[in-house]
């Protein structure tokens, strides 16, 4: 009978707008015991919900755009980035590299390695000291070359998402590098490596989090553009520093996703309501630069090396991007 089945739809919508009345004039007991300081941090978190789906926040991985991504929509630099009660990296801050492919005749293994061990006494690493996590202490700025080992192509000539997860939880569960909650654990592909979902294409890096043996465990992905990337993952420069513009500019990337990996580690820390992190918001702009005697375009010397670093984003007032 259409009249009775109208009846009774009626009937249902009407019950469901009472039920959805009285849920909202009555707040549960649990609601009512969660402190003032977490509703706030909640309602925080739940007005930037739609930075989880934006362009450069994927479900898995939060990715470094490559440079003709950041034209129109490049990342707002006027709007400040803002703290979203989430896990921050501090203390000491343990980085693992894992060399994926063939290493043998790039210069980015002594270049990145060089890089990471001088990046404390830099004063660029100043820029994380400005992001502090719940407590008021600092992000890490002391940043340890733990581990490095190769991998030379244990997942073939290509990898997936996955198998970079893959590549880390080998080198975990092996022995070969301890699941470490301090750590950071860098996969390099060399110049010959495709990564699948986008490297080069999509993004030049990416980070994200995973648990093993109950740890967590933070993790990036970067790749010598030297091949696939020339035109999307190398920076504009009139020489590289270092005599290898692949490597020079995985460099930055590295940096870029470290920083980012140290803000924002569980992807729920800091980030603007857009969901660009740190790194995000000055992604492809460097602030001044000289030649050096290479012949390269520089504008920082860490670990006794030139090296062409993207700028980073700091949290202090006025907010902008800087060197240190």
């Amino acid at each position: 009978n259409p009249r009775r089945r109208a009846w009774i739809a009626g009937g249902l919508v009407t019950a469901l707008v009472a039920a959805g009345a009285s849920l909202l004039s009555a707040p549960t007991a649990a609601a009512s015991r969660i402190p003032v300081s977490a509703s706030i941090r909640s309602q925080a978190v739940s007005a930037s919900q739609p930075a989880r789906s934006h362009r450069y926040r994927h479900r898995t991985k939060v990715i470094m755009p490559i440079r003709q991504a950041m034209g129109p929509t490049r990342p707002k630099r006027t709007d400040p980035i803002r703290f979203h009660g989430g896990a921050v990296m501090t203390g000491s801050v343990h980085v693992y590299l894992i060399w994926y492919g063939d290493w043998s005749k790039s210069p980015a293994v002594t270049l990145i390695s060089d890089l990471v061990r001088g990046f404390p006494a830099s004063a660029y690493a100043g820029t994380n000291a400005t992001y502090t996590d719940s407590k008021g202490t600092p992000a890490a700025t002391d940043i340890q070359l733990a581990g490095s080992l190769t991998d030379t192509y244990s997942q073939g000539p290509s990898l997936t998402d996955a198998e970079v997860r893959r590549v880390i939880t080998k080198a975990i569960t092996s022995g070969a590098l301890p699941a470490d909650d301090h750590g950071i654990y860098a996969v390099l592909s060399s110049a010959d490596v495709k990564e699948t979902s986008g490297f080069a294409s999509r993004y030049c890096g990416w980070h994200f989090r995973m648990s093993l043996k109950l740890t967590p465990v933070r993790y990036l992905y970067a790749g010598d553009p030297g091949l696939q990337g020339t035109r999307t993952c190398i920076p504009p420069m009139t020489g590289s520093a270092n005599g290898d513009p692949g490597a020079d500019a995985l460099a930055s990337t590295v940096v870029h996703e470290i920083d980012e990996t140290i803000t924002d580690p569980d992807i729920d820390a800091w980030y603007d309501r857009y969901g660009y992190e740190n790194a995000d918001k000055c992604a492809w702009t460097y602030g001044p630069t000289w030649t050096n005697s290479h012949g390269g375009t520089a504008n920082v010397t860490i670990g006794g090396h030139d090296f062409l670093i993207q700028q980073n984003w700091v949290a202090r007032s006025p907010q902008t991007c800087a060197l240190s």
